[in-house]
């Protein structure tokens, strides 16, 4: 067993006159797995690096201007089907309306490529572009037009304000560490973004498929439309609440004809201006349809307003169909409105109704006379209560959110009218 042993270990080169053999190869094994297992931590590195890249569309979420410290947010990088034309959208913060020029003239772009480390680089497809600026709603966007297809490149744009309309002591002294070395931050008013406009998580916007920008358009399809639809998707919401208030009200209705106390029974009282003779109609949405849901009413809020604005849109517009013949302007039509009163009708007085019994009496003198009315006194509360219920449905539905789908509309002129386009030779410059 010995002889064998030895035998064994000799042909292996087990034995100690092998030592340093056996360490060269146990080595070079080692070196081997080490390599094999950075080689492929590499790999994976890189296959990591070429996802992100594909799929990081903005790198900026937000920017302050170097010099008059104007704070805003970056909401997107849109482009077009064939990816050949892209859109960043900004928006300043509304603490700082009126302290941004409203004019697309007077803004410059300045577009290079760059690399994750931000070292610029040439940038791999011939890119010109333009600035729009929406009005004054505090949105505005680039424009970039590539002779090709993007690719997958992180660019660096520089936005550039020429028109200063706010003044700062310091301006220009609390900059980025990165932006420090570059001394045009401090002469003028600029900020600086770090987009993939070839990567999968660009949005596709169909209001850029067209030669010509129009603000319009843009503002409407990225800005407007979503706000309209989390407006109906509210408002479907209310027209559901307000079913539900006037089925408790039916509810309550039925109860006076069928509770009595002692043979006495609540004589039902006259129905609110307010609320008398509405309801919802139509069908809450499912899977497979759409919500029908509209309120049917005969008394609409001094201040509110009743149309079909499921058959229309905020891009079509509701105004010129809701304005009198004789009025010329919108903004008059809104502001009376906005201020309007019904004296005889501007309370819901709904503590105010009678509740009379069959015998005669008052039921709300039978408040304070112990548990024997209790049941009468219930279905008067809770009727009471689902009046006020509804009426404060009723009033936010007409008066809050079919307001606010008009303000929409009336943002969305605005643009129509104040919105600018620079196409100029200098609106954006490479390097």
């Amino acid at each position: 067993m010995k002889e064998t042993t030895k035998a064994f270990a000799a042909k292996m080169k087990l034995g100690p006159h092998h030592a340093i053999e056996r360490f060269g190869v146990i080595t070079s094994v080692v070196t081997l797995t080490f390599v094999l297992l950075l080689v492929s931590t590499i790999i994976s590195a890189v296959g990591n690096n070429r996802a992100r890249l594909d799929e990081t569309a903005l790198y900026t979420e937000s920017f302050t201007t170097s010099r008059t410290e104007l704070s805003g947010s970056v909401d997107g990088v849109y482009t077009n089907e064939e990816g050949t034309r892209a859109l960043v959208l900004m928006r300043f913060r509304d603490s700082d309306a009126g302290s941004f020029s409203t004019d697309a003239v007077n803004y410059q772009a300045f577009l290079t490529g760059s690399n994750e480390q931000l070292n610029t680089q040439p940038l791999q497809t011939t890119i010109t572009g333009s600035i729009v600026v929406f009005g004054s709603t505090g949105y505005l966007g680039v424009v970039l037009d590539s002779d090709a297809p993007f690719e997958q490149q992180i660019i660096s744009l520089t936005l550039r304000a020429n028109s200063e309309l706010v003044y700062q002591e310091d301006a220009g002294s609390a900059l980025r560490e990165d932006l420090q070395g570059d001394g045009s931050f401090a002469e003028f008013d600029q900020w600086r973004l770090f987009l993939n406009p070839g990567a999968s998580g660009t949005e596709e916007a169909a209001s850029l498929a067209g030669a010509r920008i129009d603000p319009s358009d843009l503002y409407y399809e990225l800005v407007v439309a979503e706000q309209e639809e989390e407006l109906h998707e509210a408002m479907d919401e209310q027209l559901m609440e307000m079913g539900a208030a006037l089925n408790r009200i039916d509810e309550y209705d039925g109860e006076m004809n069928r509770i009595n106390v002692d043979g006495v029974f609540i004589e039902p009282p006259e129905v609110p201006l307010q609320v008398d003779g509405d309801a919802v109609t139509g069908e809450a949405a499912d899977a497979e349809t759409e919500s029908t849901l509209a309120l049917e009413t005969d008394w609409v809020h001094p201040r509110g307003y009743d149309f079909d604005w499921r058959s229309g849109s905020v891009e079509e517009g509701y105004l010129d169909a809701l304005m009198p013949e004789d009025e010329t302007s919108y903004v008059t039509f809104l502001s009376d409105k906005a201020r309007a009163e019904d004296e005889e009708n501007s309370q819901f007085a709904v503590n105010d109704m009678e509740w009379r019994l069959t015998d005669g009496s008052d039921l709300k003198e039978y408040r304070e006379s112990g548990e024997a009315m209790d049941p009468l006194r219930n279905i008067m509360n809770n009727t009471t209560q689902a009046y006020q219920d509804y009426y404060r449905l009723k009033t936010d539905y007409q008066v809050d959110s079919l307001s606010s789908l008009l303000e929409l509309e009336v943002a969305l002129r605005s643009v129509e009218s104040a919105g600018s386009v620079n196409a100029g030779e200098e609106a954006l410059l490479t390097y």
